[in-house]
């Protein structure tokens, strides 16, 4: 069952992100997503190296671009990472399409 909402990810403690697709998917999301906010919080002191910012984005972007409709899900958390990533991975899936 999909989480109502995201839950904020401290970066140390992984969360298990169900979002309403299947274990697979799911699985791929949290692993990106909990890197990607422990990376963030505990190793780039606050501020994004647009390598690290880019590198997640990318993943995210290619699961996002399997399943559109995870952007809402994912804008609709109050993790600042999160919607960081998932932003930027917009704008990279629009930069793809020209």
């Amino acid at each position: 069952m999909a989480l109502p909402t995201l839950p904020k990810n401290d970066g140390w403690k992984d969360v298990a992100y169900d979002l309403g697709t299947d274990a697979a998917e799911s699985a791929r999301l949290s692993v990106i997503l909990n890197e990607a906010c422990h990376v963030f919080r505990h190793h780039a002191e606050g501020l994004w190296v647009s390598h690290y910012k880019d590198f997640y984005a990318k993943q995210l972007a290619d699961e996002i671009e399997r399943r559109p409709g995870l952007t809402g899900r994912l804008l609709s958390t109050e993790d600042r990472v999160i919607k960081m990533i998932t932003y930027r991975a917009l704008e990279l899936l629009k930069l793809k399409e020209g």
